[in-house]
């Protein structure tokens, strides 16, 4: 079932690392050898991996050439390097920094949307996974464009903390404590602040009033859709869990149970009713991969319509990354067993 394989993460110390820690460990194809990987400034001896606790090594000196594949979960500015480096070992990549995804010559993939990049010839033997607002967009978009609703989008991403990793969801706790008591609250990662408030523009803007993570989400989607949709990413004081509104134009006759039929089809949760505590939000997805979506109505005016969409990104990003590992990991080793697959539907008991 895989046992025999050498995986190793980059990053395990930090809230990504952890989600793929947490997915490796449930996954058919389990590996037995995990190396943890993190940066000499981490403070963690070491991380959990199901029952055992694994040592985590310093990433400047590891020897990638004994891993069979290397995830990538740490900031874009040390990920290009790592990636260099262990693609020069000749060991596959899965990269979830960013750092490879604006490369034509990396294949840029979401296990539910069709693997058949990676069966092209490939110049590196690395694959790039989304971003998280790309994930959530085009787990939605996709399926959409593919039953011919390719009308063009714009959509609004509310960021988590954990968009920018463990030291901010650490950060917006202690931000949260510290107002609460009348102290200064720290502000290294969110200079400007992020508890109780929002943050309506991620990045500095470039000449186009738009902010580098926005242009690369929306050209991400045009690469993995070819959906045309202008994405607008704000930082909301939440620790974790993906939402967006989509705003699509519409044929003037399209009912939106067709859109929820077509999302339904595609594996997407769809809420079929009105009941605020149980539509989705980032509390309620949080530990599940599957895209959630509700609220699907008609514009006033009746030329587009508008959904409401919901996503754990860790926990999906870390499901994409492994299920893609499988993929790569099965060239190498033909006649076992691999199988990784998004987390089901939403737990409809959940408080």
């Amino acid at each position: 079932m895989g046992k025999d394989v050498t995986v190793g993460i980059a990053g395990a110390t930090g809230a990504l690392g952890q989600e793929l820690l947490s997915v490796l460990d449930d996954a058919p194809w389990r590996p037995e050898r995990v190396v943890a990987l993190a940066r000499a400034t981490t403070t963690a001896p070491s991380v959990a991996y199901g029952a055992d606790s694994l040592p985590v090594d310093d990433l400047a000196t590891a020897d990638l050439g004994s891993l069979d594949a290397l995830f990538v979960a740490v900031p874009r500015d040390v990920a290009g390097p790592l990636v260099d480096r262990a693609a020069a070992a000749g060991v596959p990549v899965i990269d979830l920094s960013g750092s490879q995804s604006e490369r034509l010559d990396v294949p840029l993939v979401l296990p539910w949307l069709g693997v058949d990049a990676l069966d092209l010839e490939r110049a590196r033997d690395v694959v790039a996974i989304p971003s998280g607002p790309t994930l959530l967009l085009a787990s939605v978009l996709g399926p959409l464009r593919r039953a011919g609703y390719d009308e063009p989008a714009d959509a609004t991403v509310m960021l988590p903390a954990a968009s920018w990793g463990r030291d901010a969801i650490d950060e917006l706790s202690r931000q949260v404590v510290a107002m609460f008591n009348s102290g200064v609250p720290p502000r290294k990662v969110f200079p400007h602040g992020l508890a109780f408030d929002l943050l309506p523009q991620v990045g500095v803007p470039g000449a186009t009033g738009w902010t580098a993570d926005e242009v690369r989400t929306t050209l991400e989607l045009a690469r993995l859709t070819e959906a045309r949709c202008d994405v607008t990413l704000v930082a909301a004081p939440l620790f974790s869990g993906l939402s967006a509104t989509l705003r699509m134009e519409l044929e003037a006759d399209t009912p939106p149970e067709d859109l929820a039929r077509v999302l339904q089809e595609a594996g997407v949760a769809v809420a079929d009713h009105a009941d605020l505590r149980r539509l989705p939000r980032p509390r309620r997805v949080e530990g599940v991969a599957g895209v959630q979506v509700a609220r699907i109505r008609r514009t006033l005016d009746g030329r587009a319509a508008h959904l409401w969409l919901a996503v754990d990104g860790l926990r999906a990003a870390a499901v994409a990354a492994v299920g893609v590992a499988a993929v790569l990991l099965r060239q190498q080793h033909p006649d076992e067993v691999w199988r990784a697959e998004p987390a089901g539907d939403m737990d409809e008991d959940d408080a």
